[in-house]
């Protein structure tokens, strides 16, 4: 049981920049940034870009289609 006052977090895994191209680094900076918003691992983050991939896929050939 927590003791009064005490918070346990959730240790989130981030990529790591160091070492890449500029492009690179911003795209892994946008990851890092919605995996502490979300709480999700690396894992989640893969099914949620899919999910949302899958969404505006449908979204742009449904308006196409129409």
């Amino acid at each position: 049981m927590a003791k009064l006052g005490e918070i346990k977090l959730k240790q989130i895994q981030q990529l790591n920049t160091a070492d890449s191209p500029l492009l690179i680094r911003k795209h892994k900076e946008v990851l890092n940034l919605m995996m502490r918003r979300l709480q999700l691992d690396t894992y989640g983050l893969t099914w949620a870009q899919f999910l949302k991939g899958v969404g505006i896929g449908g979204l742009s050939v449904w308006l196409l289609m129409r």
